[in-house]
């Protein structure tokens, strides 16, 4: 798929429409090494019973939309198969992916994707008691404190850059184009996060943090897949 095509997704994602849109300027990707992004609370964990795929997403990545990673980073494709007792591999995400077989022109991207993720886990809950506090309601805005929104779009751009290391892959490697897509709906979230605008008090946030979780998930059966 063309590169003006994938630009088009974007931009409607991102609100933008049909109309004809200004150039495009693209954050600079952040230097994250591996080593910066904090791992889970042990690198594997035994299932206990009664556990869940979104039980142990939530422990390890911060929230249950990351059990379809922790499946398919570990064989697991029928949750329902999860049985008490199995050791399941619980790492951080770029040692996951690099473990995984990632393409090193990729692992700078799922670097800062990954601390991007972190990041936004830590100032989410910030973000929501200035919402509350204010008494936005929603499909309203409030003002929003500066070092926030500062953070929400420092997350932003750097889910841009990575997405911009995404869309030219290496040669005879696919676009990943359920990644991205997921990828830029966060990206755009968080603009209108850090711009005071509540569209639901009751979903936004989550929606942001499920685009995680599913953008991860696209990811790694791309690399798992062969980058098809």
């Amino acid at each position: 798929m063309r590169f003006s095509v994938i630009l088009a997704l974007l931009l409607v994602l991102s609100g933008c429409g049909r109309k004809t849109p200004a150039k495009v300027i693209v954050p600079p990707l952040p230097k994250v090494e591996i080593s910066d992004v904090p791992s889970p609370p042990t690198p594997t964990i035994i299932v206990a019973k009664g556990s869940t795929l979104q039980s142990i997403a939530t422990t390890a990545y911060h929230h249950r939309d990351f059990s379809g990673f922790v499946g398919h980073l570990n064989g697991i494709t029928i949750p329902e198969r999860l049985r008490a007792g199995a050791t399941l591999k619980t790492p951080s995400l770029p040692v996951a992916f690099r473990d995984a077989g990632l393409h090193p022109q990729y692992q700078p991207a799922i670097n800062a994707l990954a601390k991007a993720w972190i990041d936004l886990v830590d100032i989410l809950p910030a973000y929501i008691r200035a919402r509350d506090d204010s008494g936005a309601g929603d499909g309203s805005s409030f003002t929003l404190p500066v070092d926030i929104q500062v953070r929400l779009i420092s997350c932003a751009d750097a889910i841009d850059a990575s997405i911009d290391v995404l869309m030219h892959p290496a040669t005879g490697h696919a676009l990943p184009l359920k990644t991205i897509g997921q990828l830029a709906g966060v990206s755009a979230s968080l603009r209108r996060f850090s711009k005071g605008f509540v569209d639901s008090r009751d979903y936004d946030t989550f929606l942001a943090e499920k685009g995680f979780g599913l953008g991860f998930t696209y990811a790694i059966l791309w690399v798992q897949w062969g980058y098809k």
